[in-house]
C-alpha cells in the first residue's frame, strides 16, 4: 500500500437510510409503528375484499343472478336465490362496507392527529429547530412521507374497492349499498376514497398543530373529519345540476277523494331512468309554481287521476297539469365523484397552507 493510498480516506458506501436523511429520516423512524400497523391493516383489507369478491362472483354465477338486484328484480331471477346470496355474505359485505368507511377517518385520528401533536406535548420540536432547521422544512419533513406513503396506499386501497363495491352493489338488502348514490358506496369507491384519506391526514396534522395536545387533538379530529365529509358529500350535490322529468297529470278534486286517506292503487311515473337518484318530487301548475311532494310515491285514483294528500295540492288542484322528477342519472356518478375529489383536494391544500402560515407563529 502507498503512501497516496494512505493520505486518501477510502470512501464509504452510502447506507441506505441516507436515502432519508436528517429530520425526515428521524420523523419517518419515529413513526414507523403506526405506519406499519397502517400497511397491514391496508394489504390484510385489500386481500379480505380480492377474496369476497371472488367468492360473491362465483356465487352469482353459479346460480345465475348477473341481471338479478334487490332494488330492481327481474322476473327470470329467483328470489330465493337471492336471499341465500344475502345469507351467505350479507354480513360480511356490511363489515367491509364499514371498515372502507371508517377507515380514513381513523387513520387521520389515530395518525395523523398525533402526528405533530406529539411533538409539541413532547417538547422534541424545539430540539429540531434549534438544529439549523427552519420551521418550513421541519413540517414538509414531518408531513411529506406521510402524506405520499397515504397517497400510494389509499390508491391501491381504491382500486381494490372500487372493484368490490361495484360487485356488490345492489345486491344485498344493507343500507348504503343500495345503488351507485347511496353514503357507503359514494365514500368507499373511485377517487373519492384516495382525497379522503389525504384530507383526513391534513386535518388531522392541521389540529394537532393549533392544539399541541395529543388527546384533545385525537378528539378534535374525529369531531372535524366527521363534519367535513358531510360538507364535502354536501358539495357534490350542490356543484352537480340535477336533471328534470315530467309527466302530464289530471288532479283529482278534493271532494271527490274524500278525506284524501284513501289507499294508493299506482304511482305517478316520469321518464327518468332506472336507478336515478331522485332529489326531488312534486307538482308544477300551468303558471310555473312548484309544489314540492312529501314522498316519491304519489299515489293514483282507479280512474288514473292523481292524488297528493296535502293543503297546497288541494287548493290548487285546478291549476296542476305536470308532474315533475329532479334527478341525477347514473351517468352522473363518476362527475360526481370527480367534484367530490375536487372539493376534497381544495380542502386538502388549503388544510397545509395553513399549516405552512401557523407554524410561523408558534412560541
Amino acid at each position: 500500500m502507498s503512501t497516496a493510498d494512505l493520505a486518501t480516506p477510502p470512501r464509504s458506501r452510502p447506507s441506505g437510510r441516507r436515502l432519508l436523511s436528517g429530520t425526515t429520516w428521524l420523523g419517518l423512524r419515529q413513526d414507523r409503528t403506526p405506519l406499519l400497523i397502517a400497511g397491514s391493516v391496508l394489504v390484510l383489507l385489500c386481500g379480505w375484499m380480492v377474496y369476497l369478491h371472488s367468492r360473491i362472483a362465483d356465487q352469482i354465477a353459479e346460480w345465475r343472478l348477473q341481471g338479478c338486484t334487490v332494488v330492481y328484480f327481474p322476473a327470470e331471477c329467483e328470489a330465493s336465490r337471492a336471499i341465500t346470496l344475502d345469507a351467505h355474505w350479507g354480513i360480511a359485505v356490511m363489515i367491509t362496507g364499514w371498515l372502507l368507511v371508517i377507515l380514513p377517518i381513523a387513520f387521520g385520528v389515530f395518525y395523523a392527529a398525533p402526528l405533530l401533536a406529539r411533538e409539541f406535548e413532547t417538547g422534541t420540536y424545539a430540539l429540531a429547530w434549534t438544529q439549523s432547521v427552519s420551521r418550513q422544512r421541519w413540517l414538509a419533513a414531518r408531513l411529506g412521507v406521510p402524506l405520499l406513503l397515504t397517497l400510494v396506499g389509499s390508491s391501491l386501497l381504491a382500486v381494490v374497492s372500487t372493484r368490490f363495491v361495484h360487485q356488490v352493489e345492489g345486491r344485498f338488502s344493507i343500507p348504503g349499498l343500495y345503488h351507485w348514490f347511496s353514503w357507503m358506496s359514494r365514500s368507499a369507491s373511485g377517487p373519492s376514497l384516495v382525497v379522503s384519506c389525504l384530507l383526513s391526514v391534513a386535518l388531522g396534522a392541521a389540529v394537532g398543530l393549533v392544539v399541541r395536545r395529543v388527546v384533545a387533538s385525537i378528539v378534535v379530529t374525529a369531531v372535524l373529519t366527521v363534519a367535513v365529509r358531510f360538507a364535502v358529500d354536501s358539495g357534490r350535490y350542490l356543484l352537480t345540476p340535477a336533471r328534470e322529468a315530467l309527466a302530464s297529470v289530471r288532479m283529482a278534486a278534493p271532494d271527490a277523494v274524500g278525506p284524501m286517506s284513501v289507499v294508493q292503487t299506482g304511482r305517478v311515473t316520469t321518464s327518468s331512468p332506472l336507478e336515478s337518484h331522485i332529489v326531488e318530487n312534486g307538482f308544477l301548475t300551468r303558471d310555473g309554481l312548484r309544489i314540492p311532494a312529501d314522498s316519491d310515491w304519489i299515489g293514483t285514483l282507479p280512474d288514473g287521476t292523481a292524488v297528493c294528500p296535502s293543503d297546497a295540492c288541494q287548493a290548487h288542484y285546478d291549476t296542476i297539469d305536470r308532474f315533475y322528477t329532479l334527478y341525477h342519472p347514473p351517468a352522473d356518478e363518476w362527475m360526481m365523484h370527480w367534484t367530490q375529489t375536487g372539493l376534497s383536494m381544495l380542502a386538502t391544500a388549503a388544510l397545509l397552507v395553513f399549516c405552512a402560515l401557523w407554524v410561523r407563529r408558534v412560541r
